[in-house]
């Protein structure tokens, strides 16, 4: 007797920004490599439009994977049964980063937890935004913790989320799996990467910083701002940062910012590489995160990288990153002069070096992709 494949679900369908789509394309790519040698499964693709354009710009094939379709939910219209009916009837869903809002609980649902909002809520960002604003997002982060509670496993990407889960939320050790996240395989092969848009400002004389991000308030994105503020007062070098919002987002700016910011624009996952190359050095100024994938680029694109002084650095960097206190513009630029001022060229090449093989000795995107496919039978076993 033939025994039926088990049909598993790999949801994208919820992901439309930030390094969560940077994520479902490199393990989408790296699937329709394999998914021929995983003659257990029958494997169905939900991409959102955005995770679907960002993979044909880094090579997929979509006939590599026949069950693959471009679908978007937003929100909570997973509740709305027209849309939700499209996730039951699978043997597992693996959402590879939650949550997933359904109306009926699904067996075996896995889901990737990157919410640090969840798990930190008495953070640094608190003090920056509005009572209001502070009650808005306690409902919606409860609401949102509610659903990964309904998942059968939590696929975080480094040891404090997952310690910070069982401590501080009571969840399950045995139901949170680590999977350490890497860079992408494009960051291997320049043929994919595409260009940037032309920005006049990327031939100014000076020193260029860039901040690959989404505008989220623990991104700490008007700090960039102060730091040029206080580079204006030690120093005569004309110190440039780049940014990469979308039009809505950069018009919440003031004046003063997008006199002093640069806005290269949103950048899709193969012109990211591009935008590294194009600068001297990456800052990091985020104030929360369960894990950031940009760190680990600029290293592996050989740019100094100057971080926020967190565990969420530290923990996938190391003594790799430049440090500095995210809430102290002062110290940020006299850390950024130094080094660029200061510090002798062979000492910044070895530092260089050394960041760059840190991230070569890391997780890479093969390693991760056959991660997710080892829980994935680990449920399917329990």
């Amino acid at each position: 007797m033939i025994s039926k494949l088990k049909r598993i679900l790999i949801n994208a369908s919820n992901l439309h920004g930030g390094g969560a789509v940077q994520v479902a394309t490199s393990f989408i790519l790296e699937l329709s490599n394999s998914c021929e040698s995983l003659t257990s499964y029958e494997f169905f693709i939900y991409a959102s439009s955005v995770v679907d354009s960002n993979l044909i710009s880094s090579g997929f094939k979509r006939e590599k994977i026949k069950n693959y379709q471009i679908f978007n939910i937003y929100g909570l219209q997973g509740l709305k049964w027209n849309l939700a009916e499209r996730f039951y009837g699978y043997d597992l869903i693996f959402t590879i980063f939650g949550p997933l809002y359904l109306p009926k609980f699904v067996k075996n649902h896995i889901m990737g937890f990157a919410q640090p909002w969840i798990i930190y809520p008495n953070n640094d960002v608190v003090a920056k935004i509005s009572f209001y604003s502070i009650i808005l997002l306690r409902i919606k982060f409860y609401i949102q913790w509610r659903f990964f509670q309904r998942a059968s496993r939590l696929v975080v990407e480094l040891e404090h989320v997952r310690n910070r889960l069982v401590s501080f939320k009571n969840y399950p050790l045995d139901r949170v799996d680590v999977v350490y996240n890497c860079i992408s395989a494009l960051y291997y092969d320049s043929k994919f990467w595409l260009p940037l848009p032309t920005i006049k400002e990327l031939s100014y004389t000076g020193i260029n910083l860039g901040f690959l991000t989404k505008d989220y308030p623990h991104k700490n994105i008007i700090f960039l701002l102060k730091v040029k503020r206080e580079l204006k007062l030690i120093s005569n070098i004309n110190f440039n940062f780049f940014v990469t919002l979308d039009e809505v987002q950069w018009n919440k700016y003031s004046n003063e910012f997008k006199d002093q910011i640069f806005n290269i624009g949103p950048l899709n996952v193969a012109q990211c590489p591009s935008f590294y190359k194009s600068m001297d050095g990456v800052i990091f100024p985020s104030l929360l995160e369960c894990f950031s994938a940009s760190p680990l680029e600029a290293m592996a694109m050989r740019r100094p990288l100057f971080a926020s002084e967190r565990e969420f650095v530290r923990d996938c960097c190391g003594d790799n990153a430049i440090y500095f206190d995210p809430l102290n513009p002062n110290q940020t630029a006299k850390i950024i002069y130094n080094w660029f001022c200061l510090i002798d060229s062979q000492s910044r090449v070895n530092h260089i070096d050394r960041a760059y093989q840190h991230v070569m000795s890391l997780n890479d995107s093969r390693n991760r992709a056959q991660a997710y496919i080892d829980i994935i039978n680990k449920q399917l076993i329990d």
